[in-house]
């Protein structure tokens, strides 16, 4: 025993290591070495030996956390990424998955089982307790497996999204009028952040035919100078091959600062019939199938998380902008509207900044006959629905009274988007009197209408929406020339449906 021991040493000295004579040294020799695959061996000095495990491209597809698993609980193939986030969002939702399903299974053996452990049988109430148990638990387990297969469906698309490439919008100094690509994911880095606006911005992707596409791009262009104060980019991508030529109707200045470009847009167009086809089977009882639909959208937060979609009919974007595109950062203390916003020589946009000027002087001072003056009287379409579906009508007279108008309200940030020689937009941050001036303030859109160029403009449509940093919009007020309507924001989904889920 004494002699294995010795042997034992003598084979764990290193052979190069002083103390031992080079020619009484046990060595092993092979003729057919031991060799281990990816291993590399480094003798750095004769008493240290470094092992180095050197990663295989075949090992490498391991670590990706987006490989597709096998979900039990949806019976299907899910990314494991998609999983990670669910597990992250809904941390007792799998758990109490599981215990509605012991539930129900327990339930139903509990007859069986009682005798098989020698108690008596159930009686026929108790056993008819027991199978309606399993009902229940049985039916509680699979809505919740729904639900849960619904979720990790809507993050799949979300994290689908971020292999999309985008070009941003550059400034007016620059020689070319987009960035160089980059993923959606990419835009979340802080060095793509800190070249665009210091944080990562949210997206607004619309995808439809050139007229569609016209529609919603001068939609949004009313909104323009808000869409940068809340960070937000629209892509457009067309489904008839149409360039962006033909679908700016307005002056290029109107859509310089937000509208960005669908590089690649074959990507985006294979991502946006992926999220039509999905849906599709469950559009064709009830709508018009998605993969039919002319317009089709969807939105994504900062973070890649998806806040809306939808297809056929185009958002009301000022309720979009109130609820999911606030601003980001803190707006401007309102100014004096005469000097802060009449810098353009433009003689339309000064005439318009006048009239909102009266509009605002009007609204203040309760000046029932200037604001009658101001107003178109024509009917308002917004206003008119609202009053259909039995919505209630103040009066000017009422909205004008002591005590009801805002008397003190301070308003900023005029801006303006003519439409055409007979149409124009113009926006404005409202500050109400005594209230916080940073959590508080108002986005007003204006609309305003004239029969020929020669005409002085009136005001059509006059609609305010809660616009602020911390909180959403749970209203909007529409005002024409009969007076003005509430809408009061509905309860809110836990999923917003759509194209997404």
């Amino acid at each position: 025993s004494a002699t294995i021991v010795v042997v034992s040493l003598l084979l764990l000295v290193p052979e190069q290591c002083s103390g031992f004579n080079h020619h009484h040294r046990l060595g092993v020799r092979s003729r057919h070495p031991l060799s281990i695959p990816n291993v590399v061996v480094r003798k750095e000095n004769p008493c240290t030996t470094t092992v180095r495990l050197k990663m295989s491209s075949s090992s490498s597809n391991t670590c990706d956390i987006s490989r597709p698993v096998f979900d039990l609980l949806s019976l299907r193939s899910v990314r494991g990424d998609a999983i990670v986030r669910y597990d992250s969002l809904n941390q007792s939702e799998p758990l109490r998955i599981v215990l509605f399903g012991l539930f129900g299974l327990t339930s139903a053996i509990a007859p069986a089982f009682t005798e098989a452990v020698g108690y008596d049988p159930m009686t026929p109430l108790a056993t008819a307790a027991s199978f309606g148990g399993a009902a229940v638990g049985a039916g509680l387990f699979v809505r919740e497996c729904q639900k849960r297969a619904k979720q990790l469906s809507r993050i799949e698309k979300e994290l689908n999204a971020e292999r999309l490439p985008i070009r941003l919008p550059t400034n007016l100094l620059a020689e070319m009028p987009f960035s160089k690509p980059y993923t959606l994911q990419e835009l979340r880095s802080s060095k793509v952040a800190s070249s665009y606006s210091g944080q990562p911005p949210r997206i607004i992707a619309v995808c439809g035919t050139r007229d569609t596409l016209k529609d919603a791009l001068s939609g949004l262009a009313v909104y323009g100078q808000r869409l940068t104060q809340a960070s937000a980019l629209v892509v457009p991508v067309s489904t008839d091959g149409t360039s962006s030529n033909e679908w700016k109707v307005l002056d290029e200045s109107c859509y310089r600062s937000w509208l960005a470009d669908a590089y690649q847009p074959n990507l985006w167009l294979e991502y946006f019939e992926e999220l039509s086809n999905d849906v599709s089977s469950d559009a064709e009882a009830t709508t018009t199938s998605p993969t039919k639909a002319d317009f089709r959208w969807f939105g994504l937060t900062a973070r890649g998380q998806s806040w809306g979609s939808g297809f056929g009919e185009i958002p009301q974007w000022l309720q979009v902008l109130g609820q999911y595109l606030r601003p980001t950062d803190f707006l401007d203390a309102p100014g004096d509207l005469s000097e802060s916003d009449k810098s353009s020589v433009n003689q339309i946009e000064t005439e318009l900044l006048e009239n909102v000027q009266t509009f605002y002087k009007a609204l203040t001072t309760g000046d029932e006959e200037g604001m009658d003056r101001i107003y178109s009287k024509s009917f308002s379409r917004e206003v008119s629905e609202v009053m259909e579906a039995g919505g209630r009508i103040d009066t000017w007279k009422d909205c004008l009274a002591e005590g009801a108008r805002p008397s003190d309200m301070k308003v900023s940030g005029t801006d303006v988007t003519i439409v055409s020689e007979t149409q124009a937009f113009t926006t404005v941050i409202e500050f109400p009197a005594n209230i916080d001036m940073d959590s508080a303030t108002l986005l007003a859109v204006q609309r305003w209408t004239r029969a020929t160029k020669d005409e002085s403009w009136k005001l059509e449509l006059h609609q305010t929406i809660p616009w602020s940093l911390e909180t959403k919009a749970q209203g909007t007020l529409r005002c024409d020339c009969r007076g003005c309507v509430a809408l009061t924001r509905s309860p809110e989904r836990r999923t917003f449906g759509g194209i997404i889920g």
